[in-house]
């Protein structure tokens, strides 16, 4: 019997050290995912209103639990080396705590993505035709989408037809629409884009501004970080369950060892 209560017990040190390791990765993808700039561009573009951020509400998740794994783990560790059953049972309860946490992040990325592949049109027009001329911060983001991407528009150039920011610039279609000479400096400061030709660009010649929309992009791009964050969410909480499984095994066996009584 002692010899089943030590591999159990080793088996849960082990499963500790690869759950800090997940936490560690639940808390880099949430990181990730609030301050890379080309995410938060795609995010500041299909906005659907402030009261859906499903989004950021599970990166924000995802974060407070990878941080929290590291206690958790900590106390799974240690109550598997001293075979205390209260340590032990702090530690299932929490980690149930972070499985309900993660499946919750996991449902509203779900949310998010049907969300998303239902509104993607009205979205994206409502960004360009309504918001775009009075927010800089939008504008900089469609920009740094058209230059990655060589799209312009979320269905093409045209849905830039008489918007008033560009018609007040003297512009017909932005200038992260163009066929660019700098697009990997441009890519770091939209401003600084620099047309292969403004002129041929603004009057719409064909080889000097981009023709496709933006739209196939963007909704490739939900799907895939929302996968991402899904797959964390649902894989790390299947992982945990072996977790619990494991301590259970040991808090069992603490009263059955003749060494621990």
């Amino acid at each position: 019997m002692s010899c089943c209560s030590g591999i159990a017990r080793a088996l849960l040190i082990i499963f500790n050290i690869v759950f800090w390791l997940s936490g560690g990765a639940i808390l880099g993808v949430g990181i990730w995912f609030l301050v890379d700039k080309n995410i938060s561009s795609y995010f500041t573009v299909v906005q659907i209103d402030t009261s859906d951020s499903y989004f950021k509400y599970a990166a924000y998740i995802l974060i407070a639990f990878g941080a929290f794994v590291f206690l958790v783990g900590f106390c799974g560790c240690c109550g598997a080396i001293r075979s205390s059953k209260c340590l032990l049972g702090f530690y299932v309860f929490f980690l149930i705590l972070i499985i309900g946490g993660e499946v919750a992040a996991a449902v509203l990325m779900i949310l998010y993505r049907m969300e998303v592949e239902t509104k993607i049109d009205s979205i994206l027009e409502k960004s360009v035709k309504q918001k775009y001329t009075n927010s800089s911060t939008l504008r900089d983001a469609w920009g740094l989408i058209q230059i990655k991407f060589d799209c312009c528009g979320y269905s093409g150039p045209d849905d830039y037809m008489n918007n008033e920011y560009l018609v007040s610039k003297g512009l017909s279609i932005p200038r992260s629409c163009c066929v660019l000479t700098n697009k990997a400096t441009a890519m770091e400061e939209v401003k600084s884009a620099n047309p292969k030709n403004a002129s041929e660009c603004n009057s719409k010649v064909a080889g000097f501004y981009n023709e496709k929309g933006c739209k196939k992009t963007l909704l490739d791009m939900a799907l895939q970080y929302t996968n991402i964050l899904i797959g964390v969410g649902i894989g790390v909480a299947c992982l945990e369950i072996f977790g619990i499984v494991f301590a259970i095994c040991v808090c069992r066996r603490v009263d059955k060892d003749d060494g621990y009584h």
